[in-house]
């Protein structure tokens, strides 16, 4: 792995693209307004996965699950960092599901995260393990209970996943807060919650009884550059603010956008840091990590344009977009 990494950070400076930023980016406006996720029309912006259309509903106020087979709704769009806010209401035995950063392929569920959303106190629910209620990541970490309202009533969510951190209010209550790069087993013999994508669809799920949603808005908490490269700040640091062209020292964790890791200094034997001059590397690089401060952590989501482009790397295949968790550690 060691051997593997240094090819990576080699590789990082022989293959740089050309178009170095003359200074650091400015960022957008964090805390940008929330957007509506549905039009109160029509199911522009959404698509179903597994399922079928027309068991979904657009009505008015209401996007709703009118008929089994639904499958998942999910959005067109890919979300990395947000705050995610709707309401939803079951009936008597209700059973949904809000999908975060699902893939294009795999279970939802399982592929991507799914909080769940249950009438908990139904007869029929009273065998499910911990992670199955609502709040819980499904199967793989429960949530605290007693803060939804009974079948009938609206209920409210408020979803932020800001890198790995996953944090979910339902009716103003905290019912679950954790950061999913700790959690590296699975339950149930799925993969675990760190290595699952880090971008991806919101979705909505349809099981047998219908559901009611409305209100969806989300509020994108990245900046972009603008070349492409989003980021957002996981840590502001308290040091020096780097400059273009500076010499790094850092950490990083390099991710495809199915969750698989391509390269990591901190997953080596010795887990040592590298030192990069951002002359020689990547768009991506050269562009998103100007501005962090020293003892800061970013997460940068590179387009493929900005880093190799139609080139295969190895374990990166052509056109891939880049995921990088990286921390500044100190400026040279």
């Amino acid at each position: 792995m060691a051997r593997y990494v240094a090819w990576f950070i080699a590789a990082l400076s022989f293959l740089a693209v050309a178009g170095v930023a003359q200074k650091p980016p400015a960022p957008a406006t964090p805390g940008k307004d929330f957007v509506p996720l549905y039009n109160g029309v029509d199911l522009s912006g959404w698509e179903v996965a597994d399922g079928k259309l027309d068991a979904w509903q657009a009505d008015g106020e209401l996007l709703s699950c009118v008929a089994a087979g639904g499958g998942w709704l999910r959005t067109s769009t890919l979300y990395s960092d947000f705050v995610l806010k709707l309401e939803y209401r079951l009936p008597r035995g209700g059973n949904s599901g809000v999908g975060l950063r699902i893939p294009a392929s795999g279970n939802p569920a399982h592929a991507g995260m799914e909080i769940q959303i249950l009438d908990d106190d139904d007869e029929q629910y009273k065998d499910l393990v911990p992670a199955q209620y609502t709040g819980g990541i499904y199967y793989q970490v429960a949530a605290k209970r007693g803060a939804a309202k009974p079948p009938g009533e609206w209920n409210t969510y408020e979803i932020t996943c800001r890198g790995p951190q996953v944090k979910v209010i339902l009716n103003g209550e905290v019912i679950n807060d954790l950061s999913v790069d700790r959690v590296t087993k699975g339950e149930g013999g799925h993969p675990a919650l760190a290595d699952r994508p880090e971008i991806g669809s919101i979705a909505l799920q349809s099981h047998e009884s219908r559901v009611d949603f409305r209100h969806l808005s989300i509020k994108d908490l990245t900046a972009t550059t603008k070349s492409g490269v989003s980021y957002v700040d996981l840590v502001v640091g308290s040091g020096p603010v780097v400059p273009t062209g500076a010499t790094v020292v850092v950490h990083y964790t390099g991710r495809l956008t199915n969750g698989r890791r391509f390269a990591s200094s901190r997953e080596t034997t010795e887990s040592k840091p590298t030192i990069e001059s951002l002359d020689d590397v990547i768009v991506g690089w050269r562009e998103g990590i100007p501005g962090m401060k020293v003892g800061g952590r970013r997460k940068l989501i590179i387009p493929p344009q900005l880093a190799y482009g139609e080139k295969r790397r190895d374990k990166i295949p052509p056109n891939s977009m880049l995921i990088f968790d990286v921390e500044v550690l100190e400026i040279r």
